[in-house]
């Protein structure tokens, strides 16, 4: 799903679209933001956040799914490190009331 994501513009999908085409052999954050509640993007370019990931060279997303007026910031991360980066990253700027959710990898016999 995310070499062809590098650029990291938004692209118009839905929570379904995310959850069918995250690769199960990795691992993602996945933070939501309702626009019906507040009328202001928690994905802003200017959130710290941005830094982190550019210099841990992490692959993500922004998707924006018009149907429900919800955006996600779907993050790809490290199997094994979830909950480490899970911290991190909800540490650099984002409301304490903001919904996640994590995917961790299936486990490779």
């Amino acid at each position: 799903m995310f070499n062809e994501f590098s650029d990291h513009k938004t692209i118009k999908k839905s929570f379904a679209w995310i959850k069918k085409n995250l690769d199960p052999l990795q691992s993602y954050i996945v933070f939501e933001n309702d626009l019906n509640k507040q009328d202001y993007s928690i994905f802003s370019e200017s959130l710290i956040a941005y830094q982190y990931l550019k210099n841990g060279n992490y692959a993500w997303k922004k998707i924006y799914d018009s149907k429900y007026s919800k955006e996600y910031l779907v993050i790809q991360i490290e199997p094994g490190k979830e909950d480490e980066t899970l911290g991190r990253v909800i540490g650099y700027g984002f409301p304490a009331d903001t919904v996640y959710y994590l995917y961790k990898a299936e486990k490779k016999l």
